[in-house]
């Protein structure tokens, strides 16, 4: 919920010295703040801020990629916190296909978006999306890559998501252990 979406300039500095030292960047949407967090205003019940957050996680990630943030800092890393991250693997075939479309106004963006999102990207896992049928949630994840995914609780807050349940897909041992804990001590170095 920042003044401006996380892309422009002002916010250079702090990608600069974080990729310098190859520190990750988070990003979370806090319930509660003094911007709305829609792009229509703001919301009547908890449970219409609760589903928007993704919205700006989405709004903040394609900002940073059309504004060439990744570009100028190619070892930047961006985690993006209790987001969920069903609406990924879209939001990533939107942007290719609009940067192949309009491409000549953003020239500094020399790569399909796409490519950033998997060279520079990471989410957190809560809230799980947990879609009726298991194999969908399985697919989601292997189109995104299980390789950036980090399992999130949100405890002590009530919706939290307990590890032995969160994961009804069918995932494989490696996959699991990766989005369970490889991938964030990786990810933080912490190995």
């Amino acid at each position: 919920r920042a003044l401006e979406p996380a892309g422009r300039k002002r916010y250079w500095p702090l990608y600069e010295v974080a990729s310098h030292y190859g520190l990750p960047i988070s990003m979370h949407s806090a319930a509660f703040g003094s911007r709305a967090n829609t792009g229509t205003g703001w919301t009547s019940f908890y449970i219409e801020e609760h589903v928007a957050f993704s919205n700006s996680m989405q709004t903040a990630l394609t900002s940073m990629i059309f504004e060439g943030v990744f570009e100028r800092f190619p070892k930047l890393k961006l985690v993006l916190v209790e987001g969920g991250f069903g609406w990924l693997a879209p939001l990533m075939w939107r942007m290719d296909r609009e940067w192949e479309r309009m491409r000549a106004e953003v020239p500094h963006v020399k790569k399909p978006p796409s490519e950033y999102v998997k060279s520079n990207v990471w989410l957190t896992t809560q809230p799980v999306e947990e879609p009726e049928r298991p194999g969908h949630l399985s697919d989601i994840i292997r189109w995104i890559g299980a390789d950036k995914l980090m399992f999130s609780t949100d405890y002590p807050h009530w919706d939290f998501d307990h590890p032995d349940f969160a994961f009804r897909a069918a995932l494989n041992r490696e996959e699991k252990r990766a989005i369970l804990g490889v991938n964030a001590c990786s990810l933080y170095g912490l190995q």
